[in-house]
């Protein structure tokens, strides 16, 4: 059955035995993959490694991307909290640096992803998109310096990491927006910033959603009622960005994916995705797989690397998930948001 996105193949096939065995297998089509959240230029710069081919085990390298067939990724500017606050800014200049770089060698490969025209391009070529998101606005000294930012690229912001800045609070704290936060989303509505509320406590949540004007997502987190970790939203959470129009990542880390206490493999994944969409309904899931953001250990056995993305789509289909939703989960939630948000 030929499509434009999955084809579900089943043929009889015969081994040496003789013995006849009916078979079914998925082969991927012009599946448009988004992956929400990437630590691409942090991970390069901080192992100072290739991203063609690295001397060390990792998630993602540019042939990965291009074999798993990833056409849109978010790639960060990621500040570790021991660079806070001296080298703040100049961590991230120099993450900015790293990805204009690729940019540069990888022209051929990479294009830069700063309109949802850029996207709609990306359809046609071999190219795999990156469109720059902050994780934690503490680079950002002022709300007034948020224009120089916006021109280098950033399109999606996310207030706080799990610490507390000059904006917000994350997971690890427990204040809510402070005056500059809230300027500082106001001023993302101007210029068509979409709100990131993965890392936020609940307080900044509940502050930041009421302000954003954009439809707001959550680039990389799972159902708390499965996984009870604060990074996790809960029901009223997830709800509350699906009635907005918006899309839950789901992370691929295994803290956040463990439901009982073996080591989660896809079905765990499946089982998230699966609870968000009986809560909010399938327009509101996609992924956030976050490979390079932890240990290479430390994701689901089948995600080898990034090239293994597909398998998730094929996973889905076994569990009955029909062509249309699987094409949404996979990177059409999150092309809505963006041609919505993007200006």
């Amino acid at each position: 059955m030929k499509s434009d996105g999955i084809k579900l193949i089943s043929c009889d096939v015969y081994p040496v035995s003789g013995i006849m065995y009916h078979v079914s297998f998925i082969m991927l089509d012009n599946l448009f993959i988004v992956d929400a959240h990437q630590d691409i230029a942090y991970h390069l710069n901080f192992f100072k490694r290739d991203f063609i081919n690295p001397k060390i085990r990792c998630k993602i390298t540019l042939p990965n991307l291009k074999k798993g067939k990833v056409k849109l990724l978010f790639n960060t500017i990621f500040v570790h909290p021991k660079n806070k606050p001296q080298k703040t800014y100049e961590d991230a200049l120099s993450q900015f640096t790293t990805y204009k770089m690729l940019f540069e060698l990888y022209k051929d490969d990479i294009k830069k992803v700063d309109t949802f025209s850029k996207i709609e391009e990306l359809k046609n070529s071999d190219k795999v998109g990156f469109l720059t998101m902050m994780e934690g606005a503490d680079p950002i000294e002022s709300p007034r310096d948020l224009t120089e930012f916006y021109n280098k690229g950033v399109r999606i912001i996310g207030l706080a990491w799990n610490d507390k800045n000059h904006y917000a609070s994350g997971y690890e704290t427990n204040s809510g927006l402070s005056d500059l936060g809230k300027e500082l989303i106001l001023r993302m509505n101007e210029l068509g910033i979409t709100l990131d509320l993965s890392h936020s406590n609940e307080i900044c949540f509940w502050e930041s959603i009421d302000l954003t004007k954009l439809i707001p997502i959550a680039t990389h987190s799972n159902a708390k009622s499965l996984t009870d970790h604060p990074r996790n939203l809960n029901d009223d959470q997830l709800k509350a960005i699906a009635s907005r129009g918006g899309v839950i990542g789901i992370v691929l880390f295994d803290t956040f994916l463990k439901i009982e206490k073996k080591k989660p493999t896809l079905d765990e994944l499946f089982q998230h995705t699966d609870y968000i969409i009986n809560l909010c309904g399938e327009d509101h899931v996609g992924i956030g797989s976050d490979l390079d953001g932890a240990r290479y250990q430390d994701f689901p056995k089948e995600i080898e690397t990034v090239a293994d993305l597909p398998k998730i789509a094929d996973f889905f289909v076994k569990k009955g998930y029909n062509e249309g939703r699987i094409k949404k989960i996979m990177g059409g939630n999150f092309l809505r948001v963006l041609e919505h948000n993007l200006k």
